[in-house]
């Protein structure tokens, strides 16, 4: 008899026990719900991120392909001069920046007006202009096709972004998650009983020990 009563008495005990307060549930759902918010935050400053630097390559690429246009029509139409730089390095320098393709181009399209320009070894780098503004017209395209070309080949190949730190953040977030949930699965289960239940459960207790 006195084992039953303890029996009867522990039966109680943990049929009260098992039951989770609400305040506990609650801050569960409360703390998954902030790990998904941070999971979700993360993964749009992650996009940002790599947006950014996707844009940056795209304006580096519009500026150069810019300046060289400018620097390519300037030669197809007058004949550059610096006050600090002589004249052979000037189009030494301008050349180089060009590349042989564009300055094909360039030479092919000059007007017949500009002289020829020599380079430091005393061989003409820009010939001397043969052309008129309707063939430097038509030549246009060609030009903007070859600067591009040689941006493209100038443009290092941008090194693969780092985004590792946020894939390993999501990781974390998602272990927490499932550990979270693991904790909530298991408060979940509760044995909880109707008022009758546990009446019933106190006579058949009564019953047994008479």
């Amino acid at each position: 008899m006195r084992m039953l009563r303890i029996a009867s008495i522990l039966v109680f005990a943990s049929l009260a026990a098992c039951t989770t307060p609400p305040e506990v549930k609650q801050a569960l759902a409360a703390k998954d719900r902030a790990y998904t918010e941070n999971e979700q935050l993360m993964q749009q400053y992650r996009e940002l991120v790599g947006n950014i630097n996707s844009r940056h390559v795209q304006w580096f690429r519009y500026v150069q392909t810019r300046l060289k246009l400018d620097l390519a029509l300037q030669w197809a139409t007058t004949n550059p001069r610096l006050t600090d730089i002589s004249d052979a390095t000037l189009a030494d320098d301008d050349a180089e920046v060009l590349g042989p393709d564009v300055l094909a181009v360039i030479n092919a399209m000059r007007l017949k007006s500009l002289p020829e320009r020599k380079g430091g070894n005393g061989q003409p780098v820009f010939l001397a202009g043969s052309g008129d503004m309707s063939h430097l017209i038509q030549q246009i395209p060609e030009l903007i096709s070859r600067i591009e070309q040689r941006v493209a080949s100038d443009s290092k190949a941008p090194q693969a972004l780092d985004l590792t730190a946020f894939d390993q953040y999501r990781n974390n977030v998602e272990a927490l998650r499932r550990i979270n949930g693991i904790i909530k699965q298991y408060l979940d289960i509760d044995v909880t009983l109707s008022r009758n239940d546990t009446q019933s459960l106190a006579d058949a207790l009564r019953t047994v020990r008479r």
